[in-house]
């Protein structure tokens, strides 16, 4: 019996150390403009840096929205390698705090998603009788740390959970048959 509770041991263990590096999903590295930014004129770009190579996601891979809750035009958005880049519609863009989400498929097929803001301190551009601001304070704190990247919830239980499972009763399976045959004498 102590071989056969080894043997599930070591299939256990061989099938953990098999699946378990999949369950990893890319993740957010940096972003232009970065997490907290404060901009003294919209950006043309946005670009999103990964740790892996990503895909485009099945919907909207870049979402802008400006501080009265317009979402800003996003155009041109392209996935190469670990970078997606999207063009904004700089005339659309106002003063205040801006929201960035994303979107970006892992190559596991996953969906992760977060989201960023950055403030852009320019002057509204339609308003010609508003004064100047008498002081820009211009930074742009860089960041490497990821954002707030959470997993989009697929739903179900990973695929090496499965995988585990039925080596378990697949293996409680073979043991249970073993015992109930007779031993040759």
């Amino acid at each position: 019996m102590t071989r056969y509770f080894s043997a599930l041991v070591l299939a256990l263990l061989a099938a953990t150390a098999l699946v378990v590096p999949a369950q990893a999903h890319a993740e957010l590295k940096s972003s232009n403009p970065a997490s907290g930014a404060t901009l003294p004129a919209p950006p043309s770009t946005v670009e999103l840096v990964f740790n892996e190579s990503i895909q485009l996601p099945d919907g909207a891979a870049v979402t802008v929205t400006g501080p009265d809750g317009a979402k800003v035009p996003v155009t041109k958005v392209q996935a190469v390698d670990a970078t997606i880049t999207a063009t904004l519609d700089v005339k659309a863009a106002r003063s205040g705090a801006h929201t960035v989400d994303w979107a970006a498929k892992s190559d596991d097929g996953d969906t992760i998603t977060g989201k960023f803001t950055f403030t852009m301190t320019a002057p509204e551009q339609t308003s010609s009788s508003a004064p100047p601001p008498s002081s820009v304070t211009m930074s742009a704190p860089v960041s490497n740390a990821p954002s707030s990247t959470a997993p989009a919830e697929s739903g179900g239980v990973p695929l090496w959970v499965w995988i585990l499972v039925a080596l378990v009763v697949l293996v409680g399976a073979i043991l249970l048959v073993r015992r109930r045959k007779p031993e040759d004498a």
